[in-house]
Formats: structure tokens, sequence, C-alpha cells
């Protein structure tokens, strides 16, 4: 009875020694937070700290995008470059995606030693501090290049945590609807760039000596750079922290052993057309945010340059005005049809995927060999260019979420996703940029329009393709319905 009692004593001991038994599933996974009441967080983030998270998403797209349009701005106003604006920012462009690669990873390993939440707001200051110093270079090489690929860091710093803390954060239950959550939260992020920031320079026309003043944009430089840190530091202490030990939460091993064989096993994945497919739809997809925010404001400074309406080295209050209708109309609009390519993909995703590519088309051809970028034709043109990314990034995501694929490797696959679209931003960055200053401005978006027609065409031949082997072949395992 006596050594009956003290197993007892003992088992009470160990039960009382550990409130989480790991192998029971109900206790190790604590029941989820709620966001809003429906979006499920994982026990140990607090709901206020992932509004935070969600809003640093929109902080970090809205001084990306304002620095892409900004840039332009920079060259012509205050380093008076006019013949070779096209192949610069090209070029630039090219440069500041090879160091993104390299940093994302350096960040990832980084966060492994470091809380997430830490990398962003040091990532933010650097964007911030790289705003502030931006418009003193002296010269484009080396000077603009080398601040260009120091805030490459910081982007890259930003887009990788996103990611990471995302999955640290986020309950399995509904990761979807916090990816929308995210997604929604970029393109606000751009709409705000668009509609508010591009304003700055204008609206601090009191500080200068006219509106035509270039330190107007300087002042505006400095005024987003300096609130950039501001946000940067202030969201160290709202953001998410570090999982507790108890939370459960695994650390991947071997991580870096792994990237090469995660990457191999994306690169035969490609033998799936659907993923082929992805791939090629993120080739052009993510050269499709660079073009929009890069060259559309390139060639609008440079359209009133040309008819007389402004000049090199004054600042230009038509081009910041007309760059917000154009992009930011574009981009809102988009934004909400995007949902509607998510909901088209549930059902068939080749045909989601030859939907976008058909409506870029219809927008990037045209606009392409538009003599006026800031008529009313062109905004036309250029919100079914915006439509055509987002559904080419919405669609193309969904062919490369096949259930086929081994979790350990899905890894691999969506970083050769976004490996495919890296190259793309370096290729048709540097292609657009030297035909923009040698054969006509439109000529970037003529290449998008040719990649846009390219996806259609394989999506469509792809579907064609599956009703064949499903209805005359008679293979009653091809799907062309999906759920």
């Amino acid at each position: 009875m006596d050594q009956q009692s003290a197993t007892n004593n003992r088992h009470n001991n160990d039960n009382n020694s550990s409130n989480i038994d790991i192998n029971d599933p109900q206790q190790s996974t604590p029941p989820p937070r709620k966001f809003l009441w429906f979006v499920p967080l994982k026990a140990h983030v607090h709901p206020i700290r992932f509004f935070f998270f969600l809003f640093s998403v929109f902080v970090s797209l809205s001084v990306i995008v304002y620095f892409a349009a900004a840039q332009s701005w920079t060259l012509s106003s205050i380093l008076h470059v006019t013949e070779d604006a096209g192949d610069v920012t090209g070029s630039l462009s090219t440069y500041s995606e090879v160091t993104s690669i390299i940093f994302v990873v350096t960040w990832g390993v980084m966060s492994d030693h470091i809380q997430k939440r830490t990398i962003i707001s040091i990532s933010l200051a650097i964007i911030g501090i790289i705003f502030i110093a931006y418009p003193y270079a002296p010269n484009v090489y080396p000077t603009l290049l080398i601040l260009r690929l120091i805030y490459s860091i910081g982007t890259a710093g930003t887009t990788c945590m996103m990611a990471s803390m995302f999955i640290e954060i986020v309950h399995a239950e509904r990761a979807g609807l916090v990816s929308g959550l995210i997604g929604t939260c970029s393109g606000l992020g751009a709409i705000f760039a668009a509609f508010v920031l591009f304003s700055v320079p204008t609206e601090m026309a009191h500080l200068g000596t006219s509106l035509r003043d270039p330190n107007l944009i300087v002042y505006a430089y400095a005024a987003i750079g300096a609130t950039t840190i501001a946000i940067g530091i202030i969201l160290w202490f709202l953001m998410p922290k570090r999982p507790p030990p108890e939370a459960n939460v695994i650390p991947a091993k071997n991580t870096r052993e792994r990237v090469w064989k995660n990457l191999w096993y994306g690169v035969k994945a490609a033998k799936d057309p659907r993923i082929a497919l992805g791939y090629i739809s993120s080739f052009f997809a993510r050269a499709d945010e660079v073009i929009i925010t890069h060259f559309i404001t390139l060639w609008i400074q440079q359209y009133y340059i040309d008819e007389g309406r402004c000049f090199v080295g004054q600042y230009c209050p038509y081009a910041p005005s007309s760059s917000r209708s154009q992009v930011g109309i574009a981009q809102t609009v988009a934004l909400v049809v995007a949902p509607f390519f998510g909901i088209a993909s549930e059902f068939n995703r080749d045909l989601g995927l030859v939907a976008a590519g058909v409506i870029g088309v219809a927008g990037c051809i045209p606009f392409a060999f538009s003599i006026d970028p800031t008529s009313s034709q062109s905004l036309a043109f250029i919100i079914l260019l915006a439509m055509g990314q987002y559904g080419m990034i919405v669609s193309g995501m969904a062919l490369i979420a096949r259930d086929r694929i081994p979790p350990e490797f899905r890894g691999g696959v969506a970083g050769m996703y976004s490996l495919s679209g890296v190259i793309g931003i370096m290729i048709i960055s540097k292609v657009g940029g030297v035909l923009f200053d040698k054969w006509m401005k439109g000529a970037p978006f003529l290449l998008l329009g040719i990649g846009h027609g390219l996806i259609a065409l394989l999506a469509l031949i792809h579907f064609i393709y599956m009703v064949v082997q499903k209805y005359i072949y008679g293979q009653k395992d091809v799907k062309l319905l999906y759920s």
C-alpha cells in the first residue's frame, strides 16, 4: 500500500511539474486567440500586436512605392539625368534585386538569433536613413547606386520578416484568410502612397522658393524618412514578440543544409505543367510591379519635360499629380477586383490565369503605344494593366498550391516561385529601361504585354490538353475543377 501511495504521489508531482503534455494535441496546441472575432492567431499573440504587424506591412509598402516613384523625380530634378533615365532606372532595379536575394537569406539566418520585430524595426530605420540621404547623392554612379543597394537591404528585411512572422503568429486553421489580410494591407499601402505620399513635395511648397524648387523633393524625402524611422522604433514595442517556449513553436533544424535540396526539388517540380506555368506567371507578375511603379512615373515625368511644361533641374508639380491619379486609381480598382481572381482560381486555375493574361494584354499593348500617358484613355489601360498584374499574382500562386507536393518541399517550390519573379524583374527592368531610351517610352509595357499574352496562351493550351485527356481519352482521374 505504501509503495502504491508513493507511486501515485510521484505521478501527481510529475503532472504538476508541467502544464503541457506534448503527446496530447489538446494540450500541446493551445486554443487560438481571435482578431476581429474571426481571424485565428496563435495563443501567444495578442490581437493588438497582430494589428501593428499588419500596420508594419502597410508602412513598408507605402514607403517602397513612394521611393520607386520619387526616383524619377530625383533623376530629373536633382541629378539632371534625362537621356539615359530609362537605362539608369532599369539598372538600379536590377542591382537592387541582386542585393535583395543575398540579404533575404542573411536576414533569415539572423532571425534565428534575434527577434523578428527587431529586424523589421532595423529595416525600417535603414529605409528611413536612405530616404534622408538619397537626394543628396552627387551622382548616379557610384553614390546613388550604393544608397540604392543599402536601401535594398532594408526592403529585404521587411519582406523576409513579413513571411517569417506570418508563419510564427498565424494559426494554421485560417492561414489563407490572414494571407489575404496581408495582401490587402500591401495594396492599401500602395494606394496610400499614390494618393497621399505622392503629394507631399507639393504640400511642402511653402518651405521652398517656388512651386518648382527642386528642394521640395529633398524636404519630402526627409519628412517621410524621419517618419519611417520613428515608426520603426515605435513598432518594436508594439509588434508580436518571440514565442515563449511553452508556445510549442518548433524551430526548423538543419535549415541551411536543406535550402539547396529544397530549391533543387523546386526546379524538378517544374515537370508538372501547372507548377511550371506558375513559375512563368511569377516571372512577369513581379516585373509588372516594378514596371508600374518605376516606368509609369518616369514616363509621365519625361512627357511633361518633352511638352515644355516642366524643365530638367526643377521640381515638376504636374508629374506627382498625374502619377497620383493614374497609379492610385488603377491600384484601387485592381485591389477590389483581385478577390474575384481568387474565387475563379478555386474553380479552375488555368482559366483564371487565362483571364488575367488577356486583361493584361488589353492594358499593356495599347498603353505601350499611347502618346499621352496622363490621358483618361491611358488611365483605362493602366487599370487593365494593374488588374492583370493582381490577377496574375493570385492565379499564379494558386497554381503552385498543389496537395501532391510533400510538405517538407513546399518551401522549395515557393522559393523557386519567388526566384522566378526576381529574375523577371532583373531582365525586364534592364531590357525595358534600355528600350525606353533607345526606342519608345512604352517599350517596357510592350514586353509585359507579350508576356501576358504568352501566359494566357500557355494556360489555355494546358486547359485544352486536360479537356482532351478527360473527355476524349477517358482519363477520369483528370480534374478540371478544383476546390
